[in-house]
């Protein structure tokens, strides 16, 4: 399949630029991990327990003050805004932070199997049905397999730009591509449903149409299903339980405000999603800074390659606990990449150790406040909306002949 790259010269990654060196800076990363690991126990047992069931309280809240607040104004009317208007606000922020939190902090991280030395079913990462459109078994295909151990590898790694967005001199221009600041926008108020056809690689039908659509036909039952059934409890079922509970209450009008109420709080809330998890997750991988990779570096790569390519992908954002919190700690992107089965919460502990042993082998460790982050990915997007641009695609130092586990 032919890669959607330029080829071009290619700048020398920085960092170790030997095998000893490499293996050095292996070495000192395996033990910041088995560090943390050894600490792995009860406290984070309680933890994602006692996050559960906030999430759970916190979406109950949000759906049940929606309902709430539609009847409220079913049988008061429109013009009687207050307090119901303050109640279905608040009732939104609620079911919108939980639904923040169920994403990023719990399901995201449960299904990177963070959780499963628990041997409870509530934490099994494969097992997992998350509140999002996109199907566990496509978000584990193209994410957990794909964009984490192939981290923006040229023609491998498609999360890098999502198949469609321009962000690097090494991709082709193409008119379409003067479009890709306002189709981003788009992206980021749909981002759920935009991750959930991904893995169907629609854009792969201009240069592999058959194989595509054979892909297409054979994922679409499950996407289609997944997608389906989020429709329906966001847009259907508690929309439809409001309207019929404010038509015995106010009559026809009571049906259509109260029902467009919960439609309504459930829609902001969904969108608050969309943009918060759009705006981490690309402050995590398309600031400046970031590197991209040739196919044929990863062949034969030591295990040195594979850490120093997490890092030279992925970008932090510094914060507070609570921030941490509401990025399900993806705001440690660089420690997440290297350490994707340690439990999230623990990222914050061992960042300082790993920035060190970054500073020692001369590996950067990209770093920021969300704005200035945030800033340069609006950058980056606008600029390679036309010709030219940044090239991105670095070598990996001399290969060693064996690839060493990933585990």
């Amino acid at each position: 399949m032919p890669s959607p790259f330029e080829k071009g010269a290619a700048m020398q990654a920085p960092g170790p630029a030997t095998p000893e060196g490499l293996a050095a800076f292996a070495a000192e990363l395996d033990a910041i991990r088995d560090r943390a690991r050894a600490q792995v126990g009860e406290v984070d047992a309680r933890y994602i327990v006692r996050l559960l069931w906030t999430i759970r309280a916190m979406e109950a809240a949000g759906r049940i003050g929606l309902l709430v607040a539609g009847l409220g104004l079913a049988v008061a009317g429109a013009f009687a805004m207050a307090p119901w208007g303050w109640v279905a606000l608040g009732s939104m922020v609620s079911l919108g932070l939980s639904k923040c939190l169920q994403n990023m902090e719990f399901g995201h991280n449960v299904m990177h199997g963070q959780y499963e030395w628990m041997n409870d079913p509530r934490f099994e990462g494969k097992a997992h049905e998350w509140d999002s459109a996109c199907s566990k078994e496509d978000w584990r295909d193209f994410h957990n397999h794909m964009h984490h151990h192939y981290t923006n590898v040229d023609g491998i790694d498609r999360d890098f730009g999502y198949g469609m967005l321009r962000l690097s001199a090494e991709m082709k221009w193409e008119p379409r591509h003067l479009m890709q600041a306002p189709y981003a926008v788009i992206v980021a108020l749909l981002f759920e449903w935009a991750i959930a056809i991904h893995n169907l690689e629609f854009e792969r039908l201009r240069t592999d149409r058959e194989a595509t659509k054979a892909r297409m036909q054979r994922l679409w039952p499950r996407a289609r299903a997944k997608m389906g059934a989020q429709l329906r409890k966001d847009a259907l079922w508690w929309p439809l339980l409001a309207a019929v509970l404010g038509v015995a209450l106010g009559g026809p009008p009571g049906a259509w405000l109260a029902g467009a109420t919960v439609f309504v709080g459930n829609a902001v809330a969904g969108a608050m999603r969309n943009l918060w998890t759009f705006v981490v997750i690309f402050c995590g991988h398309f600031t400046d800074g970031v590197h991209l990779f040739p196919a044929e570096a990863v062949a034969s790569e030591a295990r040195g390659h594979w850490y120093l390519r997490q890092v030279l992908g992925s970008s932090n954002l510094r914060g507070g606990r609570f921030f941490h919190l509401m990025t399900g700690n993806l705001s440690h992107q660089i420690e997440h990449h290297l350490f994707p089965d340690l439990p999230a919460r623990r990222y914050a502990d061992v960042a300082p150790a790993v920035r060190e042993a970054c500073r020692r082998h001369g590996v950067p460790y990209n770093t920021g406040s969300l704005t200035g982050q945030f800033l340069t990915v609006v950058r980056r997007i606008v600029r390679h909306s036309f010709p030219g641009g940044q090239h991105l695609l670095s070598t990996l130092p001399a290969q060693e002949t064996r690839l060493p586990s990933r585990s």
